[in-house]
């Protein structure tokens, strides 16, 4: 019997431990919310939503604390013809495939070329399987980011500046460049020829660099 009441004790203390510990990080993240909405509105930026710039940007952080989750932002800023926010919507979430697409490739590319090096054959064929690989997974990983939110702001010679951000899980993101990759192998011999090498790499999780 005593050993029971400790157990549910013990869980007690754990489960408000927990809560306490949730608590506190959230009250951070309010905080850091607040701080970073002030920022952003000093600059000019005004949220693409109804909701307050604060709250936005709390459930944002909150988002990314799940484990597996990172941030993309679509940046449509300087000398462009956006004039709608419907437009800056669209051309972000193409920015942010094609950059993804970008990275994957070049981690699949750089990789393959230090490791192996002449040992591989590279040439047109390559070319080639590169440049499907990254085709492939730009389709693919618009299907697994998820817009978080999104800003904008106007311009005096007209039209605006839009940034998106978007989250992606890793998990889903490995299964898209994993999709993209067999599509590619189908189609390049090269591809085929170094599967084991190329499959290694696309394996791996990354950042990709904010512009």
């Amino acid at each position: 019997m005593k050993k029971i009441i400790s157990l549910v004790l013990l869980s007690i203390l754990v489960i408000t431990n927990a809560v306490a510990q949730s608590k506190k990080m959230e009250k951070s993240l309010w905080k850091a919310a607040k701080k970073e909405a002030k920022a952003l509105k000093k600059e000019g930026w005004k949220a693409d939503s109804s909701m307050p710039l604060e709250n936005i940007l709390f459930e944002h952080y909150k988002k990314l604390t799940t484990e597996g989750n990172h941030e993309l932002v679509g940046n449509v800023i300087g000398n462009t013809s956006v004039q709608t926010l419907n437009q800056g919507q669209q051309w972000a979430t193409t920015m942010v495939c094609i950059s993804y697409a970008k990275e994957a490739g070049i981690l699949v590319r750089g990789r393959l070329a230090a490791e192996v090096g002449a040992a591989v054959n590279g040439g047109p064929s390559a070319d080639s399987f590169y440049e499907g690989y990254e085709s492939k997974v730009e389709k693919e990983i618009q299907g697994e980011i998820k817009k978080s939110f999104a800003l904008y702001k106007e311009k005096k010679e007209g039209g605006i500046d839009y940034k998106a951000f978007f989250i992606v899980n890793e998990e889903n993101a490995h299964k898209a460049r994993i999709r993209a990759m067999q599509m590619a192998m189908e189609e390049s011999e090269f591809a085929r020829e170094n599967a084991e090498r190329i499959s290694k790499y696309v394996n791996e999780a990354f950042t990709v660099e904010q512009k």
